[in-house]
């Protein structure tokens, strides 16, 4: 047993063992047998058996068993084992936010291969289980893409059919243009499209929507930022939380403990912090005159949410988004709550729509100057000077001179050297073409009447045909969802030391013992996974009933959804390897000697960076999901040292990267490139982070005086 000490890999399991492995779960002890200061993690009582009373190096490998080291500690103490351990993310926290920083593309696939380095190198972790994180990890990665490729062709066929134009034209006939109406409105709807989407597509759809209204281009998207973080919790059907956690044997207990406690706190944040919120873009002096309706508005989505928290956590950020946008849509009908704007903050109002007006001609005018080559002429003359340095300072956007001042300098450009009037009025013709042609095929809006309400059941289907899919196929008392994720009958093929592939009837895929190491494995639900169902099965639904006139083919549909998936998925599979590096396997794992060491370094103190943690999380992977895989096991570890209750401290990393959405650069790149907004991310993140900063403060204060017990 003490020459097994030092034995680091495994023999390949034969294929007569294969046909009968024994899967222990994350409670089962009866394949772990502890020894000493090391672990025998094996496949089956038998090889458990073996292990227990083999003598010598010889005998012992014959029993296919894994050995992990209960101290996996490096050489050169806890400092450096904390360091070298969190390596890899202050690589990528400095090629984030340097000037002309990385792409996620490639800082992540990068941070992933450094910790490889880091683990094998310093940490001396076995190659086989490195190795295999490696594969895991590239499987992984289909869940979270899947998703977001479902929700993305959801969303490009309700724009391709007009069920998107047509809840837009409706959206603006109940506000009236009222500018706080308009903004609590798309709070709600954002938060139904995090619930039924998340990674980022809130931000990138609702923000077109606030500025197609009139509302200036920057504020908008800084607005949309900041209101898509109090629901990211619950993101794309609970997905932070079921997926973002799995790994670390919950209990559907405990994912339901996290998402009550997650609700309460976000819900007090979300009504202590709106009011101010909206002030990004209306003035203080108007929401205060209709804070009544900001209130209300804001019970109206927070509380479902809070509400659905405590019995799901899959569906608080969806149904609560749509109790919402119903709730808020006939306060807004009904004007209650509403003031009417003065002549002054009328006036004041007109004022930031020219803004926004002059805003995208500089823009387009920017664009075209960019384009020409009178950078590189001699010319001395003013004109050519100008143009000459607008065209650099748009191609260095990350240079030295300070975003503002450039983006002033470049708007005093285009409004100057171009004062023709009809540059003014060309954007008009632009956007009133779109607006006849959704009213062409829409045609002229109706009046109430059976008719009309058909309509609109028809033109929603897209998300309460989501909803009630979801629906039938979570809450257990259906019967679907048992059948869905069961993995037996399966047929199964041996890859050799690959690992063994199975798949179910219900379509459940797995890849078990990966590299041959023990307990190493992927599963993937095909029809449990929201993907096809609800996803694509209610897109082909939607095309089939609007098929006559929609501008895109689910071929096309396929097409972009693919193209715009391109860089995500590299991003993403370089953000799961990363995760399955840091987190497996067991005591072995670097997350688990990062979290030991700053529980002991904080002790409790640690509280109060946990929501901090989760936000850098967010930050340069652009996801709460990926937040919570990178860092969920070292805030448990953490808990558990300290001697906390680790669902609060879980529910306060989860918080931490919902906020952590609004300064993720992914997130504000989206935003901006929907809108043609060409500015600095330095420039967004500066105004963001003020709001998410408080919003984990306001979070922790909550969780602090309710669930935490020192």
């Amino acid at each position: 047993k003490h020459s097994q000490n030092a034995i680091r890999t495994k023999n390949k399991i034969n294929n007569s063992i294969n046909q009968s492995i024994y899967q222990p779960t994350m409670s089962d002890s009866a394949a772990t047998t502890e020894t000493l200061d090391f672990i025998y993690v094996c496949q089956t009582e038998a090889e458990k058996q073996c292990a227990s009373t083999c003598v010598g190096v010889d005998a012992c490998n014959l029993c296919h068993c894994a050995v992990v080291e209960n101290d996996a500690s490096g050489p050169w103490g806890d400092f450096m084992d904390v360091f070298l351990g969190l390596l890899p993310i202050i690589i990528l926290l400095i090629v984030t936010i340097k000037k002309n920083p990385w792409p996620t593309t490639q800082s992540l696939p990068f941070a992933a291969a450094a910790m490889f380095l880091v683990r094998t190198m310093y940490f001396g972790s076995d190659p086989l289980l490195s190795a295999g994180c490696v594969i895991k990890g590239l499987h992984e990665a289909w869940t979270p893409l899947s998703i977001m490729a479902g929700a993305i062709f959801l969303f490009e066929t309700m724009e391709s059919t007009y069920c998107l134009p047509f809840m837009m034209r409706e959206m603006k006939a109940l506000t009236q243009g009222h500018p706080v109406a308009e903004a609590m409105i798309l709070f709600s709807f954002a938060t139904m499209v995090e619930g039924a989407s998340g990674f980022g597509t809130p931000a990138a759809l609702s923000t077109p929507m606030l500025v197609s209204m009139g509302h200036p281009p920057l504020e908008s998207v800084v607005l949309m930022l900041v209101l898509n973080t109090f629901a990211t919790v619950w993101g794309a059907v609970g997905t932070p939380i079921w997926f973002g956690f799995d790994m670390l044997g919950l209990s559907e207990d405990d994912f339901l403990e996290i998402s009550r406690k997650s609700g309460i706190a976000m819900s007090v944040a979300a009504i202590l912090m709106l009011p101010w919120v909206l002030t990004i873009l209306i003035p203080w002096r108007v929401v205060r005159h209709n804070l009544l309706f900001v209130m209300l508005a804001t019970i109206g989505t927070v509380g479902p949410l809070l509400g659905l928290s405590f019995i799901s956590y899959e569906f608080p950020a969806l149904l609560g988004g749509v109790i919402g946008c119903v709730l808020t849509g006939l306060l807004s009908r009904f004007r209650v709550g509403l003031v009417q704007l003065s002549e002054e903050d009328e006036a004041l109002w007109m004022e930031r729509r020219a803004s926004a007006t002059e805003m995208m001609v500089a823009k387009k005018d920017a664009a075209e100057l960019e384009s020409s080559n009178d950078r590189h002429s001699s010319d001395s003359s003013k004109t050519s000077i100008h143009d000459d340095h607008a065209s650099v300072e748009i191609e260095e956007r990350h240079g030295d001179e300070d975003p503002e001042e450039r983006d002033a300098e470049l708007t005093d450009i285009a409004l100057n050297e171009q004062p023709q009037p009809e540059k003014p009025t060309a954007s008009v013709p632009d956007q009133t073409e779109e607006e006849a042609e959704i009213e062409a095929h829409l045609g002229p809006r109706k009046s109430l009447s059976p008719r009309y309400a058909m309509e609109i059941i028809l033109r929603v289907l897209p998300i309460w045909g989501v909803v009630v899919l979801l629906i039938l196929t979570r809450v257990e008392t259906f019967g679907i969802k048992e059948h869905l994720i069961d993995t037996e009958p399966n047929f199964e093929i041996v890859l050799g030391s690959w690992g063994i592939f199975r798949l179910s009837r219900t379509l459940v895929f797995q890849l078990n013992h990966i590299l041959s190491y023990p307990n190493l494995n992927w599963t993937y639900q095909f029809l449990y996974v929201p993907f096809f169902m609800p996803f694509i099965f209610v897109s082909l639904i939607t095309f089939a009933i609007f098929r006559k006139g929609a501008r895109m083919s689910p071929v096309d549909i396929a097409k972009t959804t693919t193209s715009r998936l391109r860089n995500p998925a590299i991003a993403l599979l370089g953000a799961l390897v990363l995760v399955q590096l840091m987190i497996r396997s067991g005591t072995e794992a670097p997350a688990f000697v990062i979290g030991n060491n700053l529980a002991d370094w904080f002790k409790e103190g640690f509280v109060v960076i946990c929501p901090l943690i989760g936000a850098l999380g967010s930050f340069f992977s652009g996801s709460t999901t990926v937040s919570n895989l990178t860092f969920g096991q070292i805030q448990l570890i953490a808990a558990e040292s300290i001697g906390v209750s680790e669902t609060a401290m879980l529910a306060l990393q989860a918080i931490g990267a919902s906020a952590g959405n609004g300064i993720c650069l992914n997130n504000i790149i989206a935003a901006c490139a929907v809108v043609g907004l060409n500015v600095s991310e330095g420039v967004i993140l500066s105004r963001t982070a003020r709001y998410v900063f408080s919003l984990t403060s306001v979070a922790t204060i909550v969780m602090l005086i309710l669930f935490f017990r020192f």
